[in-house]
């Protein structure tokens, strides 16, 4: 089989890779050694898909785009009940869409031919069911099997365990090096069948003493409401596997895994602590959900420093979030906590430099056996983080044949052109922006039938500031004071306190601009009070924290605002694992967005949501919003873009508003609608031939971020855009209009 890029895993990453070369014209041969595409997050694994946005304190927006988010997304509209078979099918539609991908499942690759200059000349690999032996043939492969097994039979230089503190200078890394992984855990699920459901526990099964250790660790009660199992089901610190090689012994730990789910079901049986009689067993996987074991070196290798220092890449074409999150090393057995959630600033940039073996020439690697050290590796692991990553080492591979080079020489010689392509299919560069040439947009005029104001100054409720608040504000440059709305049966004062952050990406209290008083007088009304704030930032925002005040109340209205968030300090339970990543130590509190926002103004008021945001370089929210915002409407609004002279154009790109804000796992149910509110539903495009505006096209009932309209070409001087409806905000929000000729 020839083909121009080689993918052996289809896991995430290596779907989002093939889905990227082919849609950019190579031919693609995409390999899975199961039935199901996904790997931990198919059918049999069940994993949700995290990434920067999760478990995290100030990751706000962090939700990645690109094709993780068309799938994710199309997910949501077909399958907003979270059925992970019907998830599947949404990634298999996906894949054979693009006539330049060959996919081949049930076949597992286990032969590796090099030539004596580091170069991959083919894989071999043999099919289940059909009896067949493949060779695949390509100038460029990719490594997506997590284990690193095409890198490993390549010769490809790797490590496995922890290294020790002094080798990168980590905090979090043990004294010495060792062995060590992060283990694995087997899914499994129960459902109330409505009748008596006996369990016998199996002889295999009795060799590990789960009760024993339930004085470390707790098996909760079933947990309805918020996911589709209903039941008792896997919780993921049910690890096992500690001691063993996850490749060698993985029978040997697939089996410990059988004697664990079996045990703990024993007891949720036959222990008389559950209300479990008529449960029943409705899943168990056949494969564990691995998360660790080689890890393939690259020219660089991400350590802690990096990510903590959230250090900026000139070859970053990723980024990542998720907080360093080790596990107990003898997970489900161990006396330690269940794992150590580092919390991060904010998201990170990954450079190209950690996704490209050192030693095998024409080898791309993104999965979790990327180029980092295992503390980075207790970020990077999880799949949205690299899915992102495999996108662009799909665009990589484009680049490689189109100048006939390695993908080391990419970052050599062709990085500016591999970030600007990324962001052209709505990957999030941290720090660039849009500079495509062939863009008509970028010299264009924009204007907007309505904008939204930056001030909400209708109250619906209010709140006792008997907490420590936080107010999230965009700011172009300089505030000189912001109104609030207060009220207090006493004379007194509100102490509050002004910061911005460290990186445009943050949102947290990070660097203290101005602290002040100001004097709240007794009175029944609710008054504009102002707090000075005296301060400018190049970050694109400022946080006021609002100390505790009992006696003062403030006014709020039932809004949502892009960029603006009302935060409120809140104690954590003895049992968190969040740990604060300057100090190290167990957090024992944590800010959360609340519901509503403050009445305010600000003076100067701020031009936050203009028409010239849909052309400033930037399709998400990164310092500023980005976007813009109308005013809240019940009728059309519109968009014009005037070139400088008539253009011929045959496409264009909308990036609407998807609420990248918003924490969503592909296989949980905890929201009520199978399409964002913030989305665009319904709009025409219009262009003006001669003096009259003539229709081009009409999209009904959109559910994705990315609009990409083809069309004969048109010569035309100015476009409009009329928005009929969104599907249920009161605003319309766009991030970003492209047009190409």
């Amino acid at each position: 089989m020839n083909n121009d890029l080689t993918v052996v895993g289809g896991g995430m990453p290596g779907i989002c890779a093939a889905i990227q070369a082919a849609r950019l014209g190579l031919k693609v041969a995409l390999i899975n050694n199961r039935g199901y595409l996904g790997g931990n997050a198919s059918p049999e694994c069940r994993v949700n898909i995290a990434g920067a946005d999760g478990a995290q304190e100030f990751n706000f927006y962090a939700r990645e785009s690109g094709i993780m988010e068309e799938l994710r997304l199309e997910n949501l509209y077909r399958n907003p009940q979270g059925n992970p078979y019907l998830w599947e099918t949404v990634l298999l539609d996906f894949v054979m869409r693009e006539e330049n991908i060959s996919l081949y499942l049930n076949t597992n690759v286990d032969e590796v031919v090099t030539d004596n200059q580091g170069h991959i000349r083919y894989v071999s690999g043999s099919q289940i069911g059909s009896e067949q032996r493949f060779e695949f043939y390509s100038p460029y492969f990719l490594d997506d099997t997590g284990d690193g097994t095409v890198g490993y039979l390549a010769g490809a230089e790797y490590r496995v365990g922890r290294e020790g503190k002094s080798e990168f200078g980590e905090r979090i890394a043990p004294d010495e090096p060792d062995d060590h992984v992060l283990l694995s855990t087997l899914a499994w699920y129960s459902k109330d069948t409505g009748r008596k459901s006996p369990f016998v526990l199996p002889e295999f099964a009795k060799n590990l003493d789960v009760e024993k250790a339930l004085e470390y660790r707790e098996i909760p009660e079933r947990m309805p409401g918020n996911t589709r199992y209903e039941g008792y089901r896997m919780q993921w610190f049910y690890e096992v596997g500690y001691g063993k090689d996850q490749i060698r012994q993985s029978e040997e730990i697939m089996q410990n895994h059988r004697e664990l789910v079996y045990g703990i079901w024993n007891h949720i049986k036959n222990s008389g602590k559950y209300d479990s009689e008529t449960y029943d067993l409705e899943y168990v996987s056949s494969v564990p959900g691995k998360r660790e074991s080689r890890r393939l070196m690259g020219d660089y290798i991400l350590t802690e420093t990096d990510i903590v220092e959230q250090k900026d890449f000139d070859d970053a074409i990723g980024y990542g979030g998720w907080s360093i999150d080790l596990h107990a090393l003898e997970g489900f057995f161990s006396k330690d906590m269940t794992t150590r959630h580092f919390v991060l600033h904010g998201v990170y940039p990954i450079p190209y430099r950690c996704c490209y073996s050192r030693n095998v020439n024409n080898l791309f690697v993104a999965s979790r056996c990327m180029s980092a050290s295992h503390v980075a590796f207790g970020s990077t692991r999880v799949m949205a983080t690299l899915a992102v990553l495999g996108q662009s080492c799909g665009a990589a591979a484009y680049l490689c044949k189109k100048y006939q080079v390695n993908p080391r020489q990419i970052y050599e010689n062709h990085l500016y052109e591999l970030q600007q392509l990324l962001l052209r299919n709505d990957q999030f560069v941290i720090g660039k922006k849009n500079e495509d040439e062939h863009d008509l947009c970028r010299k264009a005029s924009v204007s907007a039938s309505s904008v939204q104001r930056f001030a909400l100054e209708t109250m619906d409720y209010s709140i006792s500031l008997d907490g420590t608040f936080g107010f999230i504000v965009p700011v172009k440059e300089s505030l000189s004071q912001i109104d609030l709305q207060l009220q207090s049966d006493t004379d007194t004062e509100i102490q509050y306190s002004v910061y911005t952050t460290k990186k445009r990406q943050n949102y947290g209290p990070q660097v203290k601009l101005f602290e002040g008083s100001v004097h709240v007088p007794k009175s029944k009304t609710f008054d504009w009070i102002s707090l000075p704030i005296h301060c400018s930032t190049d970050t694109g925002k400022v946080f006021i924290w609002i100390h505790k005040n009992p006696d003062v109340r403030m006014g709020m209205c039932n809004d949502e605002i892009n960029g603006l968030f009302f935060l409120e300090q809140q104690p954590l339970n003895r049992r968190t694992t969040f740990c604060d990543i300057d100090t190290l130590e167990v957090k024992k509190e944590m800010w959360r967005i609340t519901n509503g926002l403050p009445c305010f103004r600000t003076t100067p008021e701020q031009s936050i949501y203009g028409p010239e945001n849909l052309n400033n370089g930037y399709n998400r929210n990164y310092g500023l919003p980005n976007l813009w915002l109308s005013e809240p409407s019940s009728e059309n609004e519109s968009i014009t873009i005037q070139f400088e002279d008539v253009k011929s154009i045959s496409q264009l790109h909308l990036v609407f508003d998807s609420n990248l804000n918003y924490l969503y796992d592909n296989l949980e149910i905890y929201h009520n609608f199978n399409v964002f509110p913030t989305l665009v539903n319904d709009y025409t495009v219009y262009f003006k031939c001669e003096s009259e505006w003539e229709p081009l096209i009409s999209i009904q009932d959109n559910h994705q971020r990315v609009n990409r309209l083809t069309f004969d070409p048109i010569e035309t001087s100015e476009i409009r855009i009329v928005f009929q409806n969104t599907n249920g905000a009161k605003r319309y929000g766009v991030y970003e209009i492209r047009a190409y000729s």
